[in-house]
């Protein structure tokens, strides 16, 4: 019995050693920030750029029919969560999302563009939200782990320099 759960512990802790092993391949070359006031929309675009040799896609695998693979999503911090409707019963911070694209794998060497758009307050200034859109994080998730983490406002540094 030790030694099956021995085994479990060893093969749980080589999936996550194995799975998205090339994350540190993967760099933003561009963002754009836009606010749709008429609909409400704050949409982030985004080019990543797969530094590697190698083509980066999902290992994510699970018993179900739908695989979720490669995910993109924006964690925002507190004062951008402030201005944006937020989803409810949830333990994670998470604006709602209206529309997202993207590949869904990288290409070696190819800068692949990603869009992601989430629904602003009503009562909120278009302005101040496009101030504050870089109060978050750009999450890549492979299924259900965060994978990569790239803070916002350290790349609004970097790509302003």
């Amino acid at each position: 019995m030790k030694k099956i759960g021995f085994l479990l512990v060893l093969c749980f802790v080589f999936s996550l050693l194995t799975a998205f092993e090339h994350q540190d391949k993967l760099e933003i070359t561009d963002t754009e920030i836009t606010v749709i006031q008429s609909e409400g929309i704050l949409r982030y675009d985004f080019k990543i750029k797969n530094t590697g040799e190698a083509t980066i896609e999902s290992d994510f695998d699970y018993p179900g029919q739908h695989p979720f693979g490669i995910e993109f999503i924006v964690q925002p911090n507190e004062k951008l969560s402030e201005v944006m409707i937020m989803e409810e019963h949830t333990n994670y911070k998470k604006m709602l999302p209206l529309g997202s694209g993207h590949a869904g794998f990288f290409e070696p060497n190819v800068e692949m563009p990603v869009y992601l758009e989430y629904k602003i307050k009503d009562d909120v200034n278009p302005e101040e939200v496009k101030e504050l859109a870089y109060d978050a994080s750009l999450l890549i998730l492979d299924g259900v782990d965060i994978t990569v983490k790239f803070p916002l406002q350290e790349l609004q540094e970097q790509l302003s320099n």
